[in-house]
């Protein structure tokens, strides 16, 4: 349009809030009814196919009323569904250290505590009951194996990923490619709208 050509010239426009075509995507919903613990659960598999070379920012459903979630990164992520407004972040794959690999949290929190020197090492206790972190706190180690393999770690995460130890969400798909998400906390799905690094496109499912 006229207006998003002027905006473009200004900056206040940009092709993620550009509407795609309905032949982005080819797309599947599979409804699974599950009882676990004398209560029933809902659970919608959306499955996606692209039309074209694709990077997923977002997804929401039911105008941002249910949870999306991508299994792919789903034990990788620190906080929220994909569904969110804010982007969710997701912990690297390469770290070295395997106490590093078990939370997102311990990551982020190691390096925002320690100043990332891994001379220190962060250390808590998950409360599953409240689902809570407790006992946080950072310790003075002097164990070589972990100096070196949090040293290691740290070079790898820098040199792959710009200095930092999580990044934004995003799901690159090739021509073909198909991809599975689950749709959490609504009974029925009426629509949904998947936001993309070349705009985004809304599918009615009734």
């Amino acid at each position: 349009s006229l207006f998003c050509s002027v905006a473009l010239f200004m900056s206040a426009c940009s092709d993620e809030n550009k509407e795609l075509s309905q032949d982005a995507f080819k797309f599947d919903i599979k409804t699974e009814t599950r009882r676990f613990g004398g209560e029933t659960f809902i659970k919608h598999n959306l499955i996606l196919t692209a039309k074209d070379d694709i990077e997923i920012k977002r997804i929401t459903a039911n105008r941002g009323s249910c949870d999306v979630a991508d299994l792919t990164y789903n034990f990788k992520t620190i906080n929220g569904p994909i569904s969110s407004e804010s982007p969710l972040k997701i912990c690297y794959n390469g770290i070295v250290n395997s106490s590093w690999i078990d939370s997102c949290y311990g990551i982020v929190k190691w390096a925002e505590t320690s100043k990332e020197d891994c001379n220190y090492k962060y250390t808590y206790t998950f409360n599953s009951e409240n689902q809570r972190f407790e006992n946080e706190k950072l310790e003075k180690t002097d164990d070589s194996i972990y100096i070196e393999s949090c040293e290691k770690s740290k070079k790898i995460v820098k040199e792959k990923h710009n200095g930092k130890y999580y990044d934004d969400y995003k799901s690159p798909m090739k021509f073909g490619e198909t991809r599975e998400f689950n749709i959490f906390k609504c009974t029925n799905v009426v629509e949904f709208s998947i936001y993309t690094n070349k705009g985004v496109v809304t599918y009615s499912v009734n």
